[in-house]
């Protein structure tokens, strides 16, 4: 019972790694460089919609996209936010989260590469086992033959390895760090539980557009003009409550303009859910993205 305890928590710890990973929260949104005395500063909006969204829809459509976002921006959205927002929606975004990437690839040995789009899976526990047990016979074959590599080293003039913050001063330091080094991958990898990637970043481009407009647009603007006026009328036939409450659920100017760029059907209360369901079970994660939200739209409204 409690390794099956243990192994929860390490799932959900590596889980909310890969999240933040994909989600784009260990990155600069905003970039500050200093050239010549000059502090030059770019964010990672965008001045235009995303080209994804030209090639998907007609010419039609592409205006309903377009009139959806004035309106986001009537209600206090910057557009180069919402851009930003939006291409997390487009084809190449959710490959990237999903975990594909370019490799170059030796066409039948031939010494030829070319770019190829794969996805390379996370590992399984079995995988991060071997790489437990390798690390660990590493680690005794060193300590066995620690004496002649002291030696070796002593007669050699190959220079002691360095890091970036860390320098050995001699060559029994060395393998002492090394021998520590692979302590600690091997507990690593000893303790990896692999994460269920494919239901854990499914339809998580939708929490950049909901998550911005829930934090800065007035929700009375997010409904519809159409459904506004049925609203309205609605309410003229009758003052009475239960009337009232009778009539259509006002529709949502953020739910018809996901629908129009994903494809599919969405509703208000289906994307309130799922941001609910993301702030509930990742609330750290949530704090996070509405942080870096909240300081690209402050950066694009100067």
């Amino acid at each position: 019972m409690a390794r099956s305890t243990t192994e929860r928590i390490n799932r959900k710890g590596i889980s909310e790694e890969l999240l933040a990973e994909v989600l784009g929260l260990d990155e600069s949104w905003i970039d500050r460089l200093e050239e010549n005395g000059v502090l030059r500063e770019k964010s990672c909006a965008l001045d235009q919609l995303p080209e994804f969204i030209r090639t998907m829809l007609n010419e039609d459509e592409v205006k309903n996209v377009e009139l959806r976002i004035d309106q986001l921006v009537d209600a206090g959205c910057q557009r180069s936010v919402l851009y930003f927002c939006l291409d997390q929606l487009s084809p190449s975004s959710e490959e990237i989260r999903a975990g594909f990437e370019w490799r170059g690839v030796d066409l039948e040995g031939s010494g030829e590469y070319t770019r190829q789009k794969q996805k390379r899976p996370l590992a399984t526990r079995e995988d991060m086992a071997l790489v437990a047990s390798t690390a660990k016979a590493a680690r005794r074959q060193i300590h066995r033959y620690q004496r002649e590599l002291s030696l070796a080293a002593g007669a050699s003039a190959r220079a002691l390895p360095r890091g970036f913050s860390t320098r050995v001063e001699d060559p029994e330091d060395t393998l002492l760090l090394l021998k520590s080094c692979l302590t600690w991958v091997a507990g690593l990898a000893d303790s990896y539980t692999a994460p269920m990637e494919t239901t854990l970043v499914k339809s998580k481009g939708l929490l950049y557009l909901t998550l911005y407009t829930s934090l800065i647009a007035d929700r009375r603007s997010l409904r519809s003009p159409r459904v506004k006026s049925v609203t309205k009328d609605s309410r003229k036939a009758s003052g009475d409550l239960r009337a009232r409450r009778s009539t259509p659920a006002p529709g949502n100017v953020l739910a018809e303009l996901a629908s129009a760029v994903t494809g599919g059907t969405w509703s208000s209360t289906e994307l309130k859910d799922k941001q609910d369901s993301f702030r509930k079970v990742h609330p750290n994660l949530h704090r996070i993205l509405s942080r870096k939200l909240t300081e690209l739209h402050e950066f694009e409204s100067r």
